[in-house]
């Protein structure tokens, strides 16, 4: 077995997704069991922003009993991490913004803190223990889907950069290690014990924000060739300026830890970061405009993925990193659950990138967006409903309390049966409902099947079997090779004008001589076939569709491209191509019988005329 060439980048590409791997998987844990929280967030100045932090009622928050109320102050300079292994050093890096934000610490922990009063009253200390929580069923499954989602946003980027190594996939690897779904919550509890292991990290961390901020910024420059296009070319030196600008804020912003406050400088890298996102929207909806047209559609899954993964991430941020809600709009954050839900629109930017890297020719975006947006609706209205009713049920007594094993056994497993369905409906609604030129094509293919079994002729059945789905789907390109003897031959053809491709040799052609072998279509994917003389980009075969007979065997290949739009063509295409190719064997069959008739008929006229002159 041969091993991979593991080369110096190689060997840092696993280094980097390990340590992204670290952060979240511990808070798996989360999803069993559960850590311990103070209850309280204070900003990057010191500032309460919140006391009550997970806990449901006020009552059960350790800072509530402690006496502390929002507006108060954490006094920095009096618990500054000097030493770092200090007793209030380690207190500090508990609950400050960043990583006090996280919410949570290891079971059994107690600091002191000395506060300032909102009301310029005396300092005082502080000591508070850390209590548990109390987490619902339904955080429990959105922190699941966080997790995963997170490690499958690793692991897809991670793919990229091993399969197409270039600026491009390392741009979004370093973008998607960072940002990404998943919590780190447990992992900086871990950490919160050595006040050394928060410093690295901090570090760690302010570089993995520049660096994904600039890798993304990359992307967006020089996606889809990985090279740069003029007029943007002579942008590509802000990327890196950029990175290093914001990650210079965020390790600044750590500066709190040694009694400064940070809370503007953690502000302005939060709203850089944002202003880089609106960029490289920006950027990628001008770049479409100059590209051929198979790239814009590759393009404009990116632009959609970006359109939906950044916003949700960045109005997740905003809730949860960020004292934004509370100073400057007076509104509480939405709880933990809705936020979490809106990290996992990250993972739609992951999944389009993908399939617009790794893939030459894309289906219409149209179709994933909208079977997503189908899931997302019956979603909210299957889950809604179930929350609403938990929430109820949890204001009984506990004699009365459904147990929480049988939501998590019992009812999410119905309610994903149930979402299952609902979701097969509501697509073939849409389809009927909406995608009328879909159902328009495929009456026009039917029609094009009957005109068929009424040819007269094998050049006319050739001629509608390629003409017919080019009208129907407006597709770039059609070929009918048909047998003769042992080899195919060219017999009718759109788009193939330029091309001295006349016939199929099974040593020369396999890639589509595989479609009549399984009499099944084949994908013929951009340079799966590099047969000279065959048309390039654009008017490239994307699919070969078999005819064959029960009596008459493997009796033609259908070549079709993609859409004049540089769309390919989706499953649902192929089934039709592959449904009138069926169909049309009747017509061959029926052309063959006729012309046997024929000459039966002249065979039998001929003999007459013996049998008389005799």
């Amino acid at each position: 077995m041969k091993l991979p060439n593991i080369t110096p980048s190689r060997s840092l590409l696993v280094v980097l997704a390990t340590w992204a791997m670290v952060m979240v998987v511990p808070d798996l844990y989360r999803v069993f069991s559960s850590l311990a929280s103070f209850g309280l967030v204070a900003d990057n100045d010191g500032v309460i922003v919140d006391v009550v932090g997970p806990f449901v009622r006020p009552a059960e928050s350790p800072a509530v009993a402690a006496g502390i109320t929002r507006g108060d102050r954490i006094d920095l300079p009096a618990m500054r991490c000097i030493p770092l292994d200090s007793p209030s050093c380690k207190s500090l890096l508990s609950v400050l913004g960043g990583l006090g934000g996280k919410q949570v610490v290891l079971p059994g922990r107690e600091i002191e803190l000395v506060i300032r009063p909102a009301d310029s009253g005396a300092t005082r200390v502080v000591r508070m223990e850390a209590a548990h929580p109390a987490y619902g069923w339904g955080d429990r499954l959105v922190l699941l889907a966080d997790t995963l989602v997170a490690i499958i946003v690793i692991v897809a980027a991670f793919r990229l950069v091993w399969v197409h190594p270039g600026r491009i996939t390392w741009g979004f690897f370093l973008y998607a290690i960072w940002f990404n779904p998943g919590q780190t919550y447990a992992y900086y509890a871990l950490l919160q014990q050595w006040p050394v292991a928060i410093l690295v990290q901090e570090i760690g961390e302010a570089l993995a924000h520049g660096a994904g901020f600039a890798g993304l910024l990359i992307f967006a420059l020089r996606f889809p060739t990985d090279a740069p296009s003029l007029p943007w070319a002579r942008f590509e030196w802000i990327a890196p300026v950029l990175g290093i600008v914001i990650a210079v804020l965020w390790l600044a912003s750590f500066a709190n830890a040694f009694g400064f406050p940070t809370e503007t400088l953690a502000s302005t890298a939060f709203l850089l970061g944002y202003a880089v996102d609106a960029a490289v929207l920006f950027i990628l909806l001008q770049r479409r405009r100059a590209l051929p047209a198979q790239d814009q559609q590759r393009m404009l899954w990116v632009i959609w993925g970006c359109g939906i993964g950044l916003s949700g991430f960045i109005f997740a941020e905003i809730a949860q990193s960020t004292s934004l809600l509370q100073h400057r709009l007076g509104v509480s954050p939405p709880p933990p659950a809705r936020i979490g839900l809106l990290y996992l629109l990250n993972g739609v930017l992951a999944y389009f990138v993908s399939v617009a890297v790794l893939h030459r020719r894309v289906i219409s975006v149209a179709i994933p967006l909208s079977y997503g947006t189908i899931l997302t609706v019956l979603t909210l209205a299957v889950g809604i409903p179930i929350v609403n009713l938990h929430e109820l049920l949890s204001h009984y007594q506990a004699s009365t309390q459904i147990p929480e094993w049988v939501w998590l056994l019992v009812v999410g497993p119905v309610a994903l049966v149930l979402l299952q369905r609902l979701h097969e409906i509501g697509v073939h609604m849409m389809d009927r409902l909406v995608n009328r030129q879909f159902h328009a094509a495929r009456q026009q293919l039917k029609d094009a099947g009957a005109a068929i079994l009424k040819a007269p002729s094998f050049d006319e059945v050739d001629r509608l079997l390629v003409n017919a789905p080019l009208q129907a789907l407006n597709l770039s390109s059609g070929a009918i090779f048909r047998k003769q003897g042992d080899i195919f031959r060219r017999e009718h053809s759109v788009g193939w004008d330029a091309s001295p491709l006349r016939e199929l040799r099974r040593e020369e052609d396999d890639a589509v001589l595989r479609s009549v072998d399984t009499c099944a279509s084949v994908r013929l994917p951009l340079h799966a076939w590099n047969r000279p003389g065959l048309e390039e980009e654009l008017q490239a075969p994307c699919v070969a569709v078999p005819v064959c007979s029960d009596s008459l065997g493997a009796v033609a290949i259908l070549l079709f491209g993609p859409h004049e739009n540089g769309n390919d063509i989706d499953q649902d295409e192929c089934e039709m191509l592959s449904d009138l190719a069926k169909g049309a064997a009747g017509g061959y069959e029926r052309v063959a019988f006729v012309r046997l008739s024929k000459e039966v008929t002249k065979l039998r006229a001929s003999l007459a005329t013996l049998r008389a002159a005799t």
